[in-house]
């Protein structure tokens, strides 16, 4: 006979269970108790430590109400730790979970064929409670299954010539991880199949189509520190409460009928609970992972109220997410914006949240021309530049510089799989708009001819038509761009591995090079030997990362770094560069000339922090959109540098020549304190600044 587990009043669990009796409607939460006599109970009654259990258990959900529930697995540390999962008696389709672990409850009964759910939690007071949810804010129910993969939309391409699926990550060091298991996996203990094992088998995907379902997944889930991989070993490097397995495959005994399902929140659980796809093809698969991993962050489904449906399936081009999107080509996160939406909730900020623990992608480029990065032109005229655009809203800048002539960029994703609707526009040195890209379509592109100058291009995200009826706004208008195509451009300066103008020669144009900037170019850190900076150019090479320690100006051609002379002092700078920035010459009158070291300063000191003193005024401080630097002691040539940092150390504008007096442009930049330096040719001064 088993062993009776029971659970009296002041005591009881709260489990997830399916069931084919109809309950009364729990209208109040039901008071179980505290978290010590829960734990106490289960231990009391458990056989041995970490055994098996073949028990049974009266479960109270109310007053006078209870289930019997069968014990199949239990789970004990021997201290802070004890939970349970089974099935209810004689109850098709249902299970149960119940965890006590530092003094908090959770779990919850899932009764699925009554579509009813009951959630265990603690209150603030440290008391456990029993609830009656909706089934869905506790489990995925009734996910369909995809059409037939010939269908519209992001069709699977697969690609013959693919042998073997390599490694992929979508961003290797994250604060989070999600691993796309397709080769079958062996699944006990967990809350799926009340317990019991699962012996999954491996995807029917070929390798081709992995590797287009990684690019769809993690292309929806570009704009955050997240990992998506394929990499059992890169999965095991995160904590399991950083961590989801995705597992694909035929195998639906987790949710039988179903596309796919997930445990809500079940991303921080920690209990190696994974979440399931059962769709084959890259659109069906692709979709229901970025669907199911989705729910593991917390979110619910994306449904109407008006026709009543559980999943919406979009208007026009476009369907959530979280929603159904297999018909449609463009699927996003949504907060709710189409007409009779069932769900407001805000996608992007729940994933980012703190309770996920994995935040936004730092952004790659300035918003504002003064903060805009250098538009990676390189040798012909050739532009290749790589961002991301994280946030709603989010705009990235970059600058070049041309001698005049045609320009012609192009703007679009760097996946098969885009979210992002792309909008560029094109301005003047004045910030005055030159062109704007067709709003036609994902991609984007503009044409122009300029005179020589100074340039800058924007790049964000945008909406399509009526986001209520037929289209979408510039919520979900999210991911990865490229721009390619050509300018015109000035190669102000080119700088050398080696001495004698030998190894790789990297032309770089006017702008600011930070040394993953630099990297991209194909410059290694601290490897630059030699040097040729154009005639009415200069070139400041910095010793850190982000225009930080000393630095020296240079005009001209140096063909090595290693043995220079400053004030007749011997001076090596080979193999020390980290970071760069080349404008144009702030020189009133021409330094070049025809010698062999034509101009070198230097303008920079970790040593002379702090110098100018009561001569600096930096005024508003607390500012608004703009501050202004005014000081009697001006360089020679009458000029400051000017760089602003972000407390951590992040560049927040580059270093800057402006005139004393200037006003200089942040309201891009985020409410909080910053930290302002000001150089003047031989002393610099560091103040902090609060935008309000």
């Amino acid at each position: 006979m088993s062993k009776m587990l029971k659970y009296i009043a002041g005591t009881s669990l709260a489990l997830l269970a399916a069931s084919v009796v109809t309950y009364a409607q729990q209208k109040e939460p039901y008071r179980l108790g505290t978290p010590a006599g829960l734990l106490q109970d289960i231990r009391s009654q458990a056989i041995k430590p970490h055994a098996r259990l073949v028990s049974a258990t009266e479960l109270k959900i109310g007053a006078g109400t209870v289930l019997t529930g069968k014990v199949n697995i239990r789970h004990s540390d021997g201290k802070n730790m004890e939970a349970v999962i089974g099935e209810i008696e004689n109850t098709p389709g249902s299970s149960f979970y119940l965890q006590v672990k530092d003094g908090e409850v959770t779990g919850n009964i899932v009764l699925r064929n009554s579509k009813k759910g009951y959630k265990y939690y603690t209150d603030k007071s440290g008391t456990a409670y029993v609830k009656e949810v909706p089934l869905d804010e506790l489990l995925c129910i009734d996910y369909k299954q995809a059409p037939d993969q010939g269908t519209a939309g992001r069709a699977a391409s697969a690609n013959a010539s693919v042998q073997a699926l390599p490694e992929l990550q979508s961003l290797p060091g994250a604060n989070g991880v999600v691993l796309l298991d397709f080769d079958g996996q062996y699944v006990s203990g967990t809350l799926w199949n009340n317990g019991n094992p699962i012996n999954a088998a491996a995807s029917t995907l070929t390798d081709a189509q992995q590797q287009e379902v990684w690019e769809l997944v993690s292309e929806d889930f570009r704009p955050f520190k997240l990992n998506v991989t394929n990499s059992e070993a890169v999965y095991n490097t995160y904590p399991a409460n950083r961590r989801m397995r995705c597992i694909f495959t035929p195998t639906n005994t987790a949710a039988p009928g179903a596309g796919g399902v997930a445990y809500l929140g079940s991303f921080t659980w920690g209990n190696e609970t994974p979440c399931w796809v059962f769709n084959g093809g890259v659109k069906g698969a692709g979709d229901a992972a970025s669907h199911e991993v989705g729910h593991t962050f917390g979110l619910s489904h994306d449904g109407r109220t008006n026709p009543v449906e559980e999943y919406y399936a979009g208007q026009g081009n476009w369907a959530p997410i979280m929603g159904v999107g297999y018909y449609v080509p463009v699927v996003q996160w949504s907060k709710g914006e189409y007409t009779n939406a069932s769900q407001l909730e805000d996608d992007l900020a729940k994933i980012a949240s703190s309770a996920n623990g994995i935040g936004y992608r730092n952004d790659d480029a300035g918003g504002t021309t003064g903060a805009a990065a250098a538009l990676n032109v390189i040798a012909g005229g050739s532009v290749n530049t790589n961002g991301v655009i994280e946030r709603t809203g989010d705009v990235d800048f970059y600058s070049f510089t041309t001698s005049g002539g045609p320009v012609s960029l192009n703007f679009a994703t760097t996946t098969r799989q885009p979210n992002l609707d792309i909008l560029a526009t094109l301005y003047n040195s004045s910030g005055g708009v030159v062109a704007s890209s067709n709003p036609t379509g994902l991609s984007a592109s503009i044409s122009a001819t300029l005179g020589a100058g100074t340039y800058y291009v924007s790049v964000t995200g945008t909406g399509y038509l009526n986001a209520a009826s037929t289209g979408y706004s510039n919520y979900g208008s999210l991911g990865s761009y490229a721009i390619t195509g050509s300018v015109s451009a000035t190669t102000a300066a080119t700088v050398y591995k080696d001495c004698n103008y030998g190894g790789y020669a990297v032309g770089l144009t006017v702008g600011s090079y930070t040394l993953s900037q630099l990297q991209a170019r194909g410059v290694v850190n601290d490897d630059i030997s030699s040097l040729k900076v154009a005639s009415g150019y200069e070139a400041i090479l910095y010793k850190d990362d982000n225009f930080s320690g000393d630095a020296y100006l240079f005009r001209g051609d140096f063909s090595c770094l290693v043995d220079l002379s400053l004030n007749g002092a011997p001076l090596n700078l080979n193999d020390w560069t980290s970071s760069i920035v080349i404008q144009p010459s702030t020189a009133k009158t021409a330094a070049r000339t025809t010698s062999a070291l034509q101009y070198i300063e230097k303008i920079n000191s970790a040593s002379t922090e702090n110098k100018l003193g009561t001569t600096l005024n930096v005024l508003p401080n607390p500012f608004v959109n703009d501050v202004v630097v005014r000081t009697t002691a001006t360089s020679k040539e009458g000029f400051l540098y000017v760089s602003v940092f972000a407390l951590d150390g992040k560049t927040v504008l580059p270093a800057k020549r402006i005139v004393n007096g200037e006003k200089i442009d942040l309201s891009g930049v985020a409410k909080g304190v910053y930290l302002i330096r000001i150089f003047n040719g031989k002393d610099t001064e560091i103040r902090k600044i609060v935008k309000q």
